[in-house]
């Protein structure tokens, strides 16, 4: 505790690698300081046994990191050209999302990867969080079980908002029981100091795991679904790194009260994590992604007020410097998509005039309404969750319901938040199957026939 919290990083990841070699096995217990950010969210609490194998590889990536040069230009990630990776065969969500015609209703799912398949918690069960989404091989394969079972039209990494705060010069780890926590949160505005700038080479070297990710992702889905890239909105990352930890069971009461006490430090830490959020959904373009999303997930958590000050401006900022940039650098022109969850009610207007081609809609607004809001843009959503523990016949019903109200036509289905650890993978199913064959249906029967 009394060095400088680089050398006890380096310290205590010399330890545990002399640990591995001197052992086949090294059962580590009560693994909670912050010393261990050194291995960047790793569900500190959950480690109980690191095999040899898992530290020697740990150890490669933590050498690996070290040589390559922060500030520089070179990349750990080589530039991947668009002639490298398979033809896309499925491209319903590609087409729905430019708002052109299909021929039934394309569907994803947020967290469509997760431990409500037992396939998925092969892997959950053996890994912590942050070795799954760092480890490319894992990832790729949680990323493409759900299409494999389901057939959905999309896939999206296996990753979490939070790998960005790193680069910005903000740790974080996996609590068992909490969560995602901060190690040192941002307190005032004095502490923005600790906040780096961040340039594309800290992107490609931080977080090339990510993209190494994609690139798999891509090349083993093969064409048959999209692939869909991410990161959290600036007001969702800025909510985390003052708050600590989750808005669930805290209400984001800090985080809240730093936007009303410091409004010009907030808009200054919004720029930094503006600007690192463009480069990041950029560099994932050019990995391999067809098709982007900003995740605002605490948008609820703001007053309208709050949100058109403090987050609006920037979600529009983010899309307007992703197209731009992607045009500057010859790449794909990818759809760009947007969540403002919990504040569907509110956001849609103003987002309605910004340069995102798809809002994902929560469950807290009509498909009808929506349409009325936002009438030149795709819309994605919103099935309410809870009817996916319901019986068939229900889930049927629902879905044709949804379908119904939001057309056939600019539509992405998709749930109003997640797939939740405790459903039914077979309930899910369900409501993929009925969603297909059913829009499928309706837009036959809605085409001219033929001369």
């Amino acid at each position: 505790k009394q060095l400088p919290p680089s050398k006890a990083r380096t310290m205590l990841f010399l330890l545990l690698i002399t640990t591995a070699l001197a052992s086949p096995t090294s059962t580590i217990k009560s693994l909670s300081s912050n010393p261990l950010n050194i291995l960047r969210g790793v569900d500190l609490q959950s480690i109980r046994t690191l095999s040899r194998g898992t530290l020697q590889q740990l150890a490669r990536s933590r050498r690996a990191s070290s040589q390559a040069p922060r500030r520089s230009g070179k990349r750990r990630h080589a530039s991947v050209s668009a002639e490298s990776f398979p033809a896309l065969k499925n491209d319903l969500l590609i087409r729905a999302a430019r708002g052109e015609k299909t021929e039934k209703v394309p569907i994803w799912m947020h967290r469509q990867a997760g431990r409500y398949l037992p396939e998925f918690r092969n892997y959950s069960d053996r890994f912590p969080f942050m070795h799954r989404c760092s480890t490319p091989e894992i990832a790729t394969r949680l990323t493409i079980q759900p299409v494999e079972r389901y057939g959905l039209d999309a896939a999206i990494i296996f990753s979490d908002i939070l790998v960005l705060l790193p680069p910005l010069g903000i740790e974080w780890g996996m609590v068992k029981g909490k969560g995602p926590v901060v190690s040192e949160p941002i307190n005032t505005p004095e502490d923005l100091v600790r906040v780096r700038a961040v340039k594309q080479a800290d992107i490609t070297s931080d977080l090339g795991y990510v993209m190494e990710a994609l690139s798999r992702s891509r090349r083993e889905l093969d064409g048959r679904a999209a692939l869909i890239g991410f990161s959290g909105a600036p007001w969702t990352l800025l909510g985390y790194m003052v708050q600590g930890e989750g808005a669930k069971s805290t209400a984001a009461m800090k985080a809240k009260g730093f936007l009303y006490q410091y409004p010009e430090a907030s808009h200054k830490l919004l720029k930094a994590i503006t600007d690192a959020v463009v480069l990041y959904l950029v560099e994932q373009v050019r990995a391999g992604a067809q098709m982007i999303q900003v995740f605002d997930s605490w948008a609820g958590e703001l007053t309208p007020d709050l949100f058109a000050e403090f987050s609006t401006p920037y979600l529009k900022e983010v899309a307007t410097r992703v197209k731009q940039q992607l045009k500057e650098q010859g790449l794909p022109q990818v759809p760009v998509s947007v969540f403002p969850k919990g504040a569907s009610g509110h956001a849609l207007p103003d987002l309605s005039n910004s340069d995102y081609d798809v809002i994902s809609l929560d469950e807290g607004i009509r498909p009808t309404a929506a349409r009325q809001q936002a009438p030149n843009k795709v819309l994605q959503g919103n099935l309410d969750p809870a009817v996916l523990y319901l019986p068939k016949g229900v889930i049927r019903e629902q879905t044709r319901k949804m379908v119904d109200a939001f057309g056939t036509h600019k539509y992405i289905a998709n749930l109003g938040y997640a797939v939740d650890k405790s459903m039914d993978p077979e309930l899910v199913g369900a409501f993929v199957e009925e969603l297909h064959d059913y829009s499928g249906a309706k837009i036959a029967v809605a085409m001219p026939a033929a001369p």
